[in-house]
């Protein structure tokens, strides 16, 4: 498995409720900022593959909350890649501070779909670049039914 992806965040004060932490719902956002910055760094930005009507909306979250994080402290989101086939995509996602301390983990379940929101396979060349991004290897040669091993899966 390739090395995780880091992402670093500053806590905004709008991220943050009137105790001064930051709103369990922001994470989302924060986790999904970190995601896109993953796929951009793997040749596979967003933005690319909705216009070739390729999306991935979530079907599944789940985040557990270790400690809070503050008004400007900055955070080091890890991403890995759990599951990778033509159908589905899984992340999972660590959170702490700079002083190594956890805040969050999480993973989040993806499928592939067209703008009509309809499964349907992952372009083979999204599904190399991924595959290469958490393996570490280029994937094998095309077959009817591509498939990644699935991976450990991380801390949660």
């Amino acid at each position: 498995m390739a090395a995780p992806f880091r992402y670093r965040h500053r806590v905004t004060y709008a991220e943050c409720t009137v105790g001064n932490h930051v709103y369990y719902a922001r994470y989302l956002d924060i986790i999904e900022a970190a995601r896109g910055e993953f796929l951009r760094a793997a040749g596979a930005p967003l933005a690319v593959w909705q216009a070739q009507a390729v999306i991935f909306p979530v079907v599944e979250a789940v985040l557990h909350y270790e400690a809070v994080a503050r008004y400007d402290d900055e955070l080091i989101i890890e991403v890995v890649v759990t599951e990778l086939d033509r159908l589905k995509l899984s992340f999972a996602y660590g959170v702490s501070n700079t002083r190594s301390q956890i805040i969050l983990t999480g993973r989040t379940r993806h499928v592939c779909t067209g703008l009509d929101e309809k499964p349907k396979r992952m372009p083979q060349e999204l599904f190399n670049k991924l595959n290469l991004a958490f393996t570490g290897k280029p994937a094998a040669p095309a077959t009817p039914s591509p498939r990644a091993p699935k991976m450990p899966a991380y801390p949660v």
